[in-house]
């Protein structure tokens, strides 16, 4: 015969793993993505930095040569020296000057000069909403420069002028002679350049835009569905920047770039975001913000790109891997079946592969081991069906040596059992649960070994001292089994079955619920074989009044469920007194 040489599974192995090393050029991928995504979220963030920074900055110049213009035109018109009184009544020249400075101002629409008497001059647009919130903002200004002698930006508002509506701030400043404050100019200065320049920013996919430490819109690059006053501190980015001015109290230049998501139309968008503080001239901040996929466009089409590429490669890839692998998968998928079977207790199935690799030899040997094992588990079942009879019948000689201390009770533990066993069924426990119950009950009095004879053999009543000594069997029981890991479940029953429903039994005056289930299916179950048998302080009870007696006391003695499927049973015919007729409760 020839020697044929064993095909090597690490062939086939091998060859998977060379097709599968397109992983590599994933991974290289992904951080290839990553490092471009990262570089350009960071030019991103200098690029609106930048942005906000400039035009922060501008605006700051724009307001500040705003403030500078008015005080030289008052420079030159009043003399504020010495100490002396604003006297502003009847000064055309100084009128005729304000209007004429307005004139030739771009952004200045109303100038107005007041004294501390509340008399002065005024020029520019007049019955500009003089009932509305120009009035109050104006009064606010005035009120703000004369009283507390400091300057005064108000929030945004607008005006109409003839057709248009236009986005205004109030700005007022303090008059001093010396120092001592003589009254305030007041100025109304339109926002069309700031307008401008966030309009002229806002480009490549970018929203430039101008609000307050309230959060409200100064200036926006949509004017009409953004106006001025429109509150955004819901937005994460203002609320950021307002949080944030609140902190500092306006006393620091603030500046922050961050991810946040904004809801527009209904949709949530994933943006990038910065504010810078303009500060120096007006609590403003300066919001730059863009859609992270504008922002990111260049590495999602890179991503693209790479899962359309790294998908052909995988179909490539899968291709070759079904074909070499194929001669892996099947053999082993037959192993598999085989195991399910066996963990189901079907040994029959057996494993037919030809082949020369070592997945064939390990057929053989999984053939070979199936057999062995169908031959152990038939011993373990015989030998673990024969010491669960000898566990049971060793329970049952313990109960039977029990009973046989006292000729009254011969035969209590099995009848006990029987009942436990009737009521756990009509209750609709699980069989595990239920062969639980009947060791507890053949069990449940198995302390009274320790009581004295005297005591358990007393044909008549006993003493109260008697009766205590007694009522020490559950606990004695229950010290007896405690030391067998195997009894932890039965041990309830062996304790409590004495317990009472109102707390009234004993050992431990358990309550309800607290006492365990087990215990209550025993306790009704124990009571009904002592009221229909003989006993050396009664004679057996008839069926019917046991159970009526048993009824009596629901909640007293015994659970409501318990004897409701005692109850059950009984009318089914299923709980049957040895020697008694078992009567309905109906009626």
């Amino acid at each position: 015969m020839f020697n044929i040489k064993r095909a090597k599974v690490l062939h086939h192995v091998l060859l998977v793993l060379m097709v599968v090393s397109i992983a590599p050029l994933g991974f290289y991928g992904y951080q290839l993505i990553q490092f471009n995504r990262e570089k350009l979220q960071t030019q991103e963030r200098f690029s609106q930095i930048g942005i906000a920074q400039s035009l922060a900055r501008l605006i700051s110049l724009h307001l500040s040569h705003a403030r500078e213009q008015v005080e030289g035109v008052l420079e030159s018109s009043l003399d504020l020296s010495g100490g002396r009184e604003l006297e502003l009544e009847n000064n055309r020249g100084l009128e005729k000057k304000l209007e004429d400075f307005v004139g030739r101002s771009r952004n200045l629409l109303y100038i107005n000069i007041v004294n501390n008497k509340g008399r002065g001059v005024e020029a520019g647009v007049h019955h500009i909403d003089e009932e509305g919130m120009t009035k109050h903002f104006l009064a606010k200004a005035f009120q703000s420069a004369s009283q507390n002698q400091t300057s005064y930006v108000s929030e945004p508002l607008t005006i109409e002028l003839g057709k248009e509506t236009e986005p205004v701030i109030i700005m007022s400043s303090p008059l001093k002679s010396g120092e001592k404050g003589i009254g305030a100019v007041t100025v109304i200065l339109k926002l069309d350049d700031i307008l401008r320049w966030v309009t002229e920013t806002s480009v490549a996919g970018k929203t430039v835009y101008v609000v307050d430490f309230n959060g409200q819109i100064v200036v926006h690059p949509n004017p009409k569905t953004m106006p001025a006053g429109m509150d955004l501190s819901r937005v994460e980015i203002v609320a950021a920047f307002v949080d944030e001015w609140r902190k500092s109290k306006g006393k620091v230049r603030l500046q922050e770039t961050r991810p946040f998501k904004l809801t527009d139309g209904g949709l949530e968008k994933q943006m990038l975001g910065t504010y810078f503080a303009v500060a120096a001239e007006a609590p403003w901040g300066v919001i730059v913000q863009i859609d992270q996929r504008d922002a990111f466009a260049t590495v999602a089409e890179m991503k693209a790109e790479t899962i359309r590429w790294g998908a052909l490669m995988l179909l490539l890839a899968g291709g070759v891997g079904v074909l070499s692998a194929r001669a892996i998968t099947n053999p082993i998928q037959q192993l598999a079946e085989s195991t399910h079977s066996i963990a189901r207790g079907d040994f029959s199935k057996k494993i037919e592969i030809r082949s020369r690799t070592e997945i064939g030899e390990l057929a053989e040997t999984f053939n070979k081991m199936t057999d062995d094992l169908e031959l152990y588990i038939r011993q373990i079942r015989k030998a673990g069906e024969a010491n669960k009879a000898l566990f049971l019948g060793t329970i049952r000689a313990l109960a039977a040596a029990v009973d046989e201390k006292d000729p009254y009770t011969r035969g209590h533990s099995d009848r006990v059992t029987k009942y436990s066993v009737i009521i756990a069924r009509a209750l609709g426990l699980d069989e595990r649960t239920v062969e639980t119950i009947s060791i507890s009950a053949l069990l449940h009095d198995v302390g009274k070994i320790g009581i004295d004879d005297r005591i358990l053999k007393k044909p008549g009543f006993l003493t109260p001292e008697e009766f205590e000594v007694m009522k020490q069997h559950p606990v004695k029981g229950f010290s007896i089994m405690k030391t067998i890991e195997q009894m932890r479940n039965v041990l309830p029953g062996l304790r409590s079955h004495h317990e009472q429903w109102d707390g009234n039994g004993y050992p431990d005056r358990l309550k309800g619920e607290e006492i365990p289930l087990i215990a209550r299916i025993i306790a009704v179950a124990d009571t009904l074989d002592a009221m229909t048998t003989n006993r050396p302080y009664q004679q057996a009870l008839t069926f019917q009044f046991a159970v009526e007696k048993i009824n009596k006391n629901i909640g007293l003695k015994y659970d409501k469920k318990v004897v409701g499927a005692f109850n059950r049973a009984i009318e089914q015919g299923q709980l049957v007194v040895e020697g008694a007729v078992p009567e309905s409760l109906a009626g």
